[in-house]
């Protein structure tokens, strides 16, 4: 019987990395009898590496759409639903494993009614076991992580502003009771609960991407293609400061705008010769507090699902500093932005010189297309002129043939 290994995050865990290592070495996972499939599925904004978001995907009625168009089109998604799964049983007759990763599942599985208990039953009539595996991180780190993405993206909220308005509720950070839920359907046995921590990896290189590669039972060795690549890089400390406060102007409004890619590239050279950047955004004491709501949870699944008897879910030392989010001065603000401008200008100049370039490239290709067009003329002009010649004066023609 074959095996879907189901990846659902949770989000903030190197996700991406994942669903990116995953398809670049599916050749060598095809060998060991392995199978990253991609169904073609396409949705806006969603990376086309997370093969498994059909399994969630609900279609949002639109203002001007109809209740007949809206019913067709959930009903599509159901269709591909099952289509999905049918791919999935084709599948299974070559690839006794098949791995299917969307970290979108953790929190939106709700979107579909009884999610897990159609999943559990389509693919036992299929003839295929499923495992669920989950990484897990520390609640506060999390939180953070949430809040620097979207702000390198467009919100504009400070963090303790982004706390004390909750919006931060839709991402299930009590572990216990969403693992519980599913494990009623499909069963703890079928849950594999990993820690996003270095010290907690395991496998050949003690990775994120040794240890995912242990849980579904590979061994990472130097076959494999680009096993440490980092997929989305973070800003962090003055660096998204500035980008927040640029989320008020409308030109940096949109996603992931320009400045980003200066502000990463700023960041970079401000590492390469300081060390890497570290910015906590809860002071200690707020960070013992905000993780007390979720300490008998996590103790729980320490015990429960990964039979550790002392209940320590995350072995990470918490970190004593003190917030430091907006304690920046205005003379770094003011040099970060000046070299965010140098570093544009200079980009421009290669622009403009990569150009000059092709446009002078180009008129030299003109030129010999002029010179060639030249030549060609001459051997023209003298056959038109031959044979008007030869047309006026026959004569000529023959003694010419006679002659030769």
């Amino acid at each position: 019987m074959a095996t879907l290994y189901l990846h659902i995050g949770t989000p903030k865990t190197g996700t991406s990395a994942i669903q990116k290592f995953l398809p670049l070495n599916r050749e060598l996972l095809e060998e060991q009898g392995y199978c990253y499939p991609d169904f073609g599925y396409r949705y806006p904004r969603i990376g086309i590496y997370r093969n498994a978001y059909f399994m969630i995907y609900r279609h949002k009625r639109g203002n001007s759409e109809s209740e007949e168009e809206f019913e067709a089109n959930r009903k599509s998604e159901d269709e591909r639903f099952i289509e999905g799964l049918d791919k999935i049983k084709d599948l299974s007759e070559t690839f006794p494993n098949i791995v299917m990763s969307d970290e979108g599942i953790w929190n939106g599985y709700v979107q579909r009614e009884n999610f897990w208990e159609t999943l559990k039953k389509e693919l036992t009539d299929r003839g295929i076991d499923l495992k669920v595996i989950v990484y897990l991180r520390r609640q506060d780190l999390v939180l953070e992580s949430y809040w620097s993405q979207q702000v390198k993206e467009t919100m504009r909220i400070s963090f303790q502003e982004y706390v004390n308005s909750n919006e931060y509720s839709f991402f299930k950070l009590d572990y216990y009771d969403r693992l519980k839920s599913i494990a009623n359907t499909v069963g703890k046995e079928n849950i594999v609960v990993r820690v996003y921590e270095k010290q907690q990896y395991e496998g050949n290189g003690n990775t994120l991407i040794s240890d995912f590669l242990k849980v579904i039972g590979l061994e990472l060795d130097d076959r494999y293609e680009s096993a440490d690549m980092i997929v989305n890089t973070s800003l962090h400390g003055k660096y998204l400061e500035i980008k927040r406060i640029l989320n008020s102007m409308e030109c940096f409004s949109t996603k992931l705008n320009w400045s980003v890619n200066y502000l990463k590239k700023a960041q970079e050279e401000y590492e390469a010769e300081n060390g890497s950047l570290k910015c906590d955004y809860m002071g200690y004491d707020e960070r013992i507090a905000f993780l007390e709501k979720y300490k008998s949870g996590n103790e729980a699944v320490a015990r429960e699902f990964m039979n550790r008897k002392d209940g320590e879910l995350f072995r990470d030392e918490i970190s004593k500093g003190k917030s430091s989010a907006e304690s920046y001065s205005a003379e770094e603000m003011v040099l970060i932005c000046g070299r965010m401008l140098e570093l544009q200008n200079e980009d421009n100049l290669e622009k403009i010189q990569r150009l000059n370039d092709k446009l002078d490239a180009m008129e030299d290709h003109l030129e010999r297309m002029k010179i060639s067009l030249e030549h060609a003329k001459r051997p023209l002009y003298r056959k038109i002129g031959g044979k008007i010649y030869y047309t006026i004066f026959p004569k000529k023609k023959q003694d010419k043939i006679e002659n030769e």
